[in-house]
């Protein structure tokens, strides 16, 4: 691969797609249901890592990065500025990519490395924003009663503390098993149970409905 690839990371391309993963009906479901989010690439699907080959990398994982930095609350631009960060990170690191784990797995903990980082580096600044930016308004075909409950659940995410969302996230809707998950956040499996079962109860009481 040449030293002067530029990732093509579109934004307002990665942000819809994002917004989506988040938001749409088969995520809901999962959620609710307690079951895995869909297979993602392996290392071989990118190797030997050409200019080419490292584009479909970024086509693969930077909306789903994106949209994990987002659950950190963070500005749209330091989401922006994280991602490429997490994407270089990852091409660089991927000719040496040893398959200890599964590929999207050692993407997640390079995204949580420096998801962290970024908000330690604004909390040092005292410039954490609390509240996440308003999303913009995404069409659907789906009937409005999915809509609304698409909305509500979101929003149930949003009141959780972070551990419990992150948790949630990373095992619901990106499909991560508990190990795995505990890998990404750098905590013991039985912690992410923990946060696991905490975020269900307070969204069944947020939710008022059951979650299984």
């Amino acid at each position: 691969m040449g030293t002067s690839l530029v990732i093509p990371f579109d934004p307002a391309r990665d942000k819809a797609v994002a917004d989506e993963l988040d938001c749409n009906q088969e995520v809901v479901a999962r959620v609710k249901e307690g079951v895995s989010g869909p297979q993602s690439p392996v290392a071989a699907d990118f190797l030997p890592l050409t200019d080419e080959a490292a584009s479909r990398f970024v086509d693969a994982f930077a909306a789903r990065i994106a949209s994990q930095l987002m659950r950190f609350r963070l500005p749209t631009d330091l989401v922006e500025d994280t991602t490429q960060e997490v994407l270089m990170r990852c091409l660089r690191g991927l000719p040496g990519f040893r398959g200890e784990s599964a590929l999207s797995t050692w993407v997640w903990r390079i995204t949580w490395r420096e998801g962290t980082r970024t908000v330690g580096r604004l909390a040092r600044r005292r410039e954490i924003i609390l509240d996440s930016p308003p999303e913009p308004a995404v069409e659907s075909t789906d009937p409005v009663e999915t809509a609304d409950e698409a909305a509500r659940l979101r929003t149930a995410m949003r009141r959780l503390p972070e551990m419990q969302r992150l948790a949630l996230a990373y095992h619901h809707l990106d499909g991560m098993s508990v190990a795995e998950t505990a890998q990404v956040m750098g905590v013991p499996p039985n912690t992410v149970k923990s946060h696991l079962k905490r975020g269900r109860e307070r969204l069944r009481e947020v939710l008022g409905e059951e979650l299984t």
